[in-house]
């Protein structure tokens, strides 16, 4: 089993390696700032319906190769990735970049450091943020 770990481990590290990173004050400059750019989130949908960073549109990783290339014919549009922690999306990172996409980047601890730093993520009942207490709802 161990065995199997150090691959995943290992297959986590060459893509990490071999992509560019930002971190959450950069995407939050970003979206402030009206940059553009498509944010993809690549969990599963009830992860994304649980609680998203807003503007993301959910392509799962499972469907991503086939997702990004119908749907995006242009190979520099800017895409930024995020999942849980950050591992998923950087496998996504790596495959868009293999297949072609130029200008792709990974959200470094993804949406788990989002909501560290505060930052509120969307669901349909509104916004949430996390607070030493735990979540917490926003009336807005």
């Amino acid at each position: 089993m161990s065995d199997m770990i150090d691959l995943v481990t290992k297959l986590e590290e060459d893509a990490r390696a071999a992509i560019t990173e930002i971190s959450t004050a950069d995407l939050h400059r970003m979206l402030e700032e009206g940059e553009n750019f498509v944010l993809i989130d690549v969990r599963e949908e009830n992860e994304y319906e649980a609680g998203h960073i807003e503007g993301a549109i959910l392509i799962p990783r499972g469907t991503a190769e086939w997702t990004l290339a119908e749907n995006f014919t242009n190979p520099d549009v800017p895409l930024v990735f995020y999942c849980r922690t950050g591992v998923r999306s950087a496998l996504v990172t790596k495959m868009a970049s293999e297949i072609g996409f130029s200008n792709v980047r990974n959200l470094k601890g993804s949406i788990k450091e989002w909501l560290e730093d505060g930052h509120e993520v969307y669901n349909r009942l509104g916004s949430i943020n996390l607070s030493s207490e735990g979540f917490e709802k926003k009336d807005r």
